[in-house]
């Protein structure tokens, strides 16, 4: 999957020189900087911290936690908590720090989530698409 060599680029510069001028790079080509790109960027530093880099950084871990910030816990949501709770790494707040002032939140959430789902891979609706196209032709 495209995404996760990627990803696996982002890892490899985050980790060998703490940099992400690739992954700054390829944000701003891709997503909307309307806190977007801040989401997209933070939850990618979120992974590899996590552990999940390298080989390991992946499009499946990286929407596991994109989506924690649709889960709500009282009144605030997980990715929140996370970011303000438990984060020790300075580059995370700095991209994620005031996600609970932006209005568009979920929206933004939205976006990436939907960004990443053009690279999901679903066996089943790429054999029905050749189905259909067979009875279509007969």
């Amino acid at each position: 999957m495209i995404i996760n060599k990627f990803l696996q680029i982002f890892s490899e510069e985050y980790l060998n020189s703490k940099s992400i001028d690739k992954l700054l790079e390829f944000t701003k080509k891709t997503l909307p900087s309307d806190g977007t790109d801040k989401i997209f960027i933070g939850c990618i530093l979120i992974m590899f911290d996590k552990g999940f880099n390298g080989p390991a950084a992946c499009r499946e871990y990286l929407v596991s936690i994109v989506k924690s910030g649709k889960v709500k816990v009282d009144n605030t949501n997980l990715l929140y908590f996370y970011v303000n709770r438990i984060n020790t790494n300075k580059m995370v707040a700095k991209y994620l720090k005031d996600i609970n002032q932006d209005l568009n939140f979920e929206k933004h959430l939205d976006l990436v989530i939907e960004y990443l789902d053009q690279f999901s891979y679903d066996f089943s609706a790429i054999i029905k698409n050749i189905y259909d196209k067979k009875l279509s032709n007969n």
